[in-house]
């Protein structure tokens, strides 16, 4: 399996693993940015998304609607990506995760992970794990 750091600075990146990286560049600007239709556009029409604790929620539509309910309730919540591994079509990505509430209170960081699936320019699917 292909390691790749999250920085794009030494050698040892594939074509596929440059490519997956873009793509979740683009994800986590649009999840910072809080637009749910950006970030479930990157999903495709059939995907899975897996949230740790939760119900798998199948499809773009619910996806975007899952995201957007979450963007609307006022809470911010902030991904900061460190490793990144890519075998294939398949991507290990360890994150942290904290949200911010109303009252400014801050839940996290919390150490995670998903397992990633994708299939040129979208995510199949997303499973995440905590650490």
């Amino acid at each position: 399996m292909g390691r790749h750091r999250t920085h794009l600075e030494g050698a040892g990146w594939s074509a596929v693993g440059v490519s997956f990286y873009a793509l979740l560049q683009r994800l986590l600007e649009a999840w910072h940015a809080g637009d749910a239709d950006a970030a479930a556009a990157l999903f495709a029409p059939d995907a899975v998304y897996r949230e740790a604790g939760r119900e798998p929620l199948q499809g773009r539509t619910a996806i975007r609607d899952f995201m957007r309910a979450f963007f609307q309730s006022g809470k911010a919540a902030r991904m900061v990506v460190g490793d990144v591994l890519v075998d294939g079509d398949v991507a290990f990505v360890a994150f942290t995760f904290s949200v911010r509430g109303h009252a400014g209170a801050i839940a996290g960081p919390s150490e995670m992970g998903a397992l990633v699936r994708f299939s040129g320019a979208c995510v199949t699917e997303w499973r995440e794990y905590r650490g």
